[in-house]
């Protein structure tokens, strides 16, 4: 009894010791710094808050503590306290370099470049010799370098300002991006903070884009539906002919947006000049530009013929507006309805694979969003991706190609042979087309390239006919019905390898490539030359 009795008041005496060590503990400035330092160090950013917060209660005017828990805040991301406390430490001692680094990382961190330049630079001589400091300046110096490549005064900056006070006086949210310029004619939207993955950082109101509906309501596109044309391209004409008709009204609320929008289409081929599109000369993709200009004409024509008054656009007017709305077209749906719109500063993410961040209309908004799909850090660019296209696709619709492509295609086209004794059978199986052209790649698990494969072991076939029929019925046969008796058309799309020797044959079909790039009269190497004597000078 004597032992527990005693052993019960040792545990008392010790935690009474304990609590008194505690107290005076933490009435202590310094004591309550290091274990503030020891969470911070365990990655416990909040204890270590509480811990400086104490020691400050205690020693108010202790700059490294300021200092310290500034560090604290930054890395929770509450940048505006890391600022406060970053100042309060210059304040109390002037040459306090970690005061400075402090104060100007975090304004770094919420996009005030300028204002943390102004600080470092104005900071005594001692802070500025600081390495880190030095190392920050370099870093701020480049910040501002990108941010600014354009003069504020030059007329794109001034147009893009009006722009972005125009969105967000229609309540449009951006704050988390910024663009910036690399050229007078080509920008990119940029992390004004570090963005994480499923961050809604772009917020666009209904109010503040164009959809395909308005556009259907105009004057002119009134008429246009009415008529009821066959369009080739609807949705891109009607839209067009939307920009065309506001660009024409004085004050329209969509100044600010028609404004910024491209004023040099040159980098789309159906643009290039004669001397420009000899670079072209042997390859398929002359057919696609020259293909483009044909349907593009074609639905002008077909506007003008059916509403006269639209004759005032110009066919130049017309098909720059036109490739300028098919690159940077949104489809969407509203409350159900299936749409398509043009989304002001939306359209201005470029491109790139994989997918980064991911858009759509939220009925719940009543708004265009974008959010990220992964975390993207301060300052990196923001892309969408426009889909997995050939560059041929890319170039002709948006003006640019994507290197080291890996949805590269060209197009191949398979011809029967008209001396083979099985030529009348086989145009009977495909419906009386001699020849298939078929847009192939590098990547044999492609669709397109089993469709080569197929058609080309079916084109070179040799023996017993019947087997034409077996592989027809078995594999890829569409039946299509006339009026005079059912008829069924080959498809060739799945058939497998149907021998060894017919296999090696298809093998040699491929040198036809090499016909194609004979065709033109510069090789590779002397367009790779010829582009780094040009880039040198």
């Amino acid at each position: 009894g004597i032992n527990a009795e005693y052993m019960g008041i040792h545990f008392i005496n010790k935690v009474m010791t304990s609590r008194k060590k505690e107290k005076k503990e933490d009435k202590d400035p310094a004591t309550l710094k290091e274990k503030g330092n020891k969470a911070f160090q365990n990655g416990f950013f909040e204890k270590a808050i509480e811990f400086y917060t104490k020691a400050l209660s205690l020693e108010p005017s202790n700059e490294l503590i300021l200092a310290n828990r500034s560090a604290a805040y930054f890395k929770l991301e509450e940048f505006d306290k890391a600022v406060s406390d970053g100042d309060a430490a210059i304040q109390k001692s002037a040459e306090f370099a970690k005061g400075y680094f402090r104060k100007a990382s975090a304004l770094r961190q919420i996009d005030h470049v300028e204002e943390a330049l102004t600080l470092i630079q104005s900071a005594p001589e001692k802070v500025r010799e600081d390495p880190n400091i030095k190392q920050l300046l370099t870093e701020l110096q480049q910040d501002f370098k990108e941010d600014n490549f354009l003069p504020r005064d030059h007329p794109e900056m001034l147009r893009f300002n009006k722009f972005i006070n125009w969105l967000k006086s229609e309540g449009a949210n951006f704050d988390k991006i910024k663009m910036r310029y690399y050229s007078a004619d080509y920008r990119g939207v940029h992390a004004r903070c570090r963005l994480r993955k499923n961050d809604v950082f772009l917020v666009i109101p209904r109010n503040a884009f164009i959809t395909l509906e308005m556009a259907k309501a105009t004057p002119i596109g009134s008429k246009m539906e009415k008529a009821k044309l066959n369009l080739l391209s609807p949705k891109h004409s009607f839209l067009s002919s939307f920009v065309l008709q506001e660009r024409r009204i004085k004050d329209t609320k969509w100044e600010p947006y028609l404004d910024i929008l491209p004023k040099c289409t040159n980098n789309f081929p159906i643009f290039f000049t004669p001397e420009e599109k000899k670079w072209l000369e042997g390859s398929p993709f002359l057919d696609q530009v020259e293909e483009k200009i044909s349907d593009v004409k074609k639905d002008y024509h077909t506007i003008v013929t059916a509403v006269p008054e639209f004759s005032q656009f110009s066919f130049e007017e017309f098909s720059q507006v036109r490739m300028l709305i098919s690159s940077r077209i949104f489809g969407i749906c509203i409350n159900g309805l299936k749409t398509d719109a043009l989304v002001p500063l939306a359209d201005m993410l470029n491109h790139k694979r994989p997918q980064q961040t991911a858009w759509e209309f939220s009925d719940k908004r009543n708004s265009f969003i974008i959010e990220s799909k992964e975390n993207i850090e301060r300052g990196e660019q923001v892309y969408d991706s426009y889909g997995k296209k050939c560059n041929s696709r890319f170039f002709l619709n948006y003006g640019f190609i994507v290197e080291n492509n890996d949805a590269n295609e060209v197009p191949l086209r398979i011809e029967l042979d008209p001396s083979d004794p099985l030529f009348e059978a086989k145009m009977k199986i495909v419906g009386n087309n001699s020849s298939k052209k078929i847009r192939v790649s590098e990547d044999l698990t492609e669709k397109n390239m089993q469709h080569f494969f197929s058609f080309a072991r079916f084109a070179i076939f040799e023996g017993d006919p019947m087997k034409l029929y077996t592989y027809q019925f078995q594999q890829n046969a569409v039946k299509k019905s006339d009026e005079d008796d059912d008829e069924v058309t080959y498809q060739g799309t799945n058939i497998p390898p149907i021998s060894i020797e017919n296999e090696k044959k298809v093998l040699t079909l491929i040198p036809v490539s090499y016909t194609h790039l004979r065709a033109h009269e510069t090789s590779l190497h002397l367009v790779c030359r010829l582009l780094l004597e040009k880039k040198k000078n």
